[in-house]
């Protein structure tokens, strides 16, 4: 049986499967216009038409997030409590910039003019104020489907969280009007405080429901023709996978899964190399995703953002910059050279790919120096013409007197410089060193600039795993099935807390065996971790701890006090005096693991043989210098291995580059070990 990933990101849709403790990998042009016509190519090509013996399809994609930054989605209406119609207008008092004398704000999603009040109320204890007038709520709601024609509903009252009473009664109400018409609630896609962040995600999330249904549809049709009864797993932003008929109506849920995918292969990477502390550091086409793993376990973070908006769901804590393969090199106005965020994209890619791009992107200055070999670029199943990189670059540096080679050396420099920085947003502006920790290097770009980026930052260590290009694919197979429950209940760490607190992961843990009995998961098989959000009585913001109950049963509130405060220190140092605390939100995350032999097939020990020989022998440019530079092709290469920059590492998904200066050793498990001789 055949277990597939296919992870589509914004220049390529990389696919990698198993087939009997052999893995196999393909990697394709993606497809921006139809997602799904790249997906369903490449499952087709991979399989030679024949999906009779698919098992699983685990899935990560671009489709939900390239929605709303290209805003794609659906027309969609918002309803909200009188009184609160403007919520997503006026969003939050925050600045991107403190000293910007003018603030642009996000458009929302949702208009004004589509945004209707419902006569209703319920107060922050979850009682009834203002009964929910139904007479009226009905005239409106008909009026409203009449003139304004909306494909789908967001609903977010005051409170729900807390009672969700009237926001299930709207829902009962459109149903026996218009049963075809997709309705979210705020009290199932984030039942915690904080309307604005809240109606955001909801509204986003009722965005999304047409256009990632109709799509995952579509893959579950053609897999059910291909391969009646296989299942398709789709990949979630907090680092786990799940079925895809949990997904049509949670496309919120989809956002940035390519780059937390690749985050879990990481950690599982680490996991069999024997890393605790690594950075990753996932470099495609478009953009830079960093994430810093401490211990073992990536951070998950409470909030994340899409264009400015705000999407309250748990995620993997990944920063983002905009330098890629694909980065464009342009002149400001100032008449300084700049690289990104602006993308070449898979269409017309840089300007060596000959689809009539004229604008050098990273790529072209990675094809000049002769860090890439145009004959060998993706193992030699593309072409690429460096004269079009040569005439590209010279035409950016014509107005400055500079050649094509001191203008890709000068583009490489500002695109590594924006890839340390982002390693420095997630390490040291977090209070970690990136001394001590191990970057993992991987996508298409990744290893490429991998030491670079390191030499920068005085790291020595620099792993490049196997099927680096398609090293998200792969973390979609080793992925767990995974969701993270949130509830607000706000209360104070009493002598009761203890009882309090059991009762409310209860009634969550409640709700998941539900949820994950639907995907077949019987309660025993459920792996759960109970964390509080916590701060002192009338601060703004929570902190969060993990809890371990029994401790909890043993010790009570003096073992939450100690909890927060232990945590409290750990973020801002000694806490002067210990005033009320409260807890804000309780966390549970259930997780089943997969029985996924992927790491097995990857890692199984290989005997060495003979010293490889270098495939090509020839001089790069290396910091404006001619250097020479042996070329390898990875297949050749056997565990325990050893080569010294400089040299560049060529194989069908990425290229690797070891600098002058640093040295690769192969591991056991096939991976490259980068080491820096200072």
């Amino acid at each position: 049986m055949v277990k597939m990933a296919i992870e589509v990101g914004g220049t390529f849709t990389d696919l990698i499967w198993v087939e009997d403790g052999v893995v196999h990998s393909h990697k394709i042009p993606s497809t921006p216009h139809d997602a799904s016509i790249g997906v369903l190519d490449g499952l087709n090509t991979a399989l030679e038409g024949d999906l009779s013996g698919l098992e699983r399809l685990f899935h990560g994609s671009t489709v939900a997030t390239n929605a709303v930054i290209e805003r794609k989605g659906c027309r969609t209406a918002l309803l909200t409590t009188a009184g609160f119609k403007d919520l997503l207008l006026l969003q939050r008092q925050l600045r991107p910039n403190v000293y910007a004398i003018a603030c642009h704000k996000p458009e929302p999603l949702v208009p004004l003019n589509l945004s209707f009040e419902v006569d209703e109320r319920i107060d922050a204890h979850g009682q009834i104020v203002t009964p929910l007038d139904e007479p009226a709520f009905i005239s409106a709601l008909d009026l409203l489907l009449e003139k304004e024609k909306p494909e789908a509903l967001a609903v977010c009252l005051m409170h729900s969280y807390r009672n969700p009473q009237h926001e299930l009664r709207i829902r009962e109400i459109i149903s026996e009007r218009r049963p075809d018409l997709p309705v979210v609630l705020s009290s199932d896609v984030l039942p915690t405080f904080r309307e604005y962040e809240r109606a955001s995600t909801t509204a986003m999330a009722a965005y999304l429901v047409p256009l990632v249904g109709r799509y995952l549809q579509r893959l579950e049709q053609h897999l059910e023709a291909g391969s009646p009864g296989s299942n398709l797993f789709v990949m979630q932003s907090s680092g786990g996978v799940l079925p895809s008929t949990g997904s049509h109506a949670r496309g919120v849920e989809m956002l940035n899964s390519g780059p937390a995918a690749g985050v879990i292969g990481a950690v599982r990477m680490a996991e069999v190399i024997g890393d605790s502390d690594v950075i990753t550091l996932d470099v495609g086409g478009t953009s830079a995703d960093i994430c810093l793993i401490a211990g073992g376990a990536p951070g998950i973070s409470s909030e994340t953002e899409v264009e400015g908006l705000p999407v309250g769901l748990p995620s993997i804590d990944i920063a983002n910059i905009g330098a890629g393969g694909g980065s464009l090199g342009w002149i400001d106005s100032g008449g300084m050279l700049q690289v990104g965020p602006r993308s070449a994209g898979a269409r017309p890619g840089p300007a060596c790919y000959g689809h009539g791009g004229e604008v050098p992107a990273l790529t072209d200055a990675l094809v000049e120096l002769g860090w890439i070999r145009p004959e060998r670029f993706l193992g030699g199943r593309m072409k690429l013409y460096p004269e079009r990189s040569t005439a590209a670059l010279g035409a950016l540096g014509a107005g400055k007197g500079e050649s094509a080679a001191s203008m890709a050396q000068a583009m490489i420099d500002i695109g590594v410089a924006h890839v340390s920085q982002g390693i420095r947003l997630v390490s040291v502006q977090r209070g970690h060193d990136p001394k001590g920790y191990a970057v993992y290097a991987y996508g298409g770009m990744g290893p490429m600039i991998g030491a670079l980026a390191a030499t920068e930052l005085k790291v020595d260590r620099v792993v490049v795993p196997p099927y680096p290009g398609l090293f998200s694919a792969l973390g979609l197979l080793v992925a767990d099935l995974k969701r993270i429950y949130r509830e607000t209940n706000l209360m104070r760490v009493t002598d009761n807390v203890a009882e309090d607190v059991r009762a409310a992961f209860g009634r969550i843990r409640q709700q998941a065996e539900a949820e994950f009995a639907k995907f077949d998961c019987k309660p025993g098989d459920i792996v759960v971790e109970h964390e509080l959000e916590m701060r002192f009585v009338g601060q703004g913001y929570e902190l969060l701890s993990t809890v371990d109950l029994d401790r909890l049963e043993r010790e009570g509130k003096a073992y939450v006090l100690d909890l927060f405060k232990s945590t409290h220190e750990t973020r801002y140092g000694a806490v002067a005096s210990m005033g009320d605390v409260e807890i804000v939100t309780f966390r549970l995350t259930a997780s089943v693991a997969t029985d996924s032999d992927v790491m097995t097939s990857l890692t199984r020990p290989v005997t060495a043989t003979e010293e490889p020989e270098p495939v090509f022998t020839a001089d790069i440019s290396f910091a404006g210098e001619p250097v020479s530079c042996q070329y390898f092709w990875r297949g050749d290469l056997k565990p325990g291995t050893e080569i010294t920059g400089a040299a560049v590492i060529e194989e069908p998904t990425a290229t690797t580059l070891v600098p002058p200066g640093w040295s690769a050793m192969v591991d056991p498990t096939g991976a490259l070990i980068l080491t820096s001789e200072a």
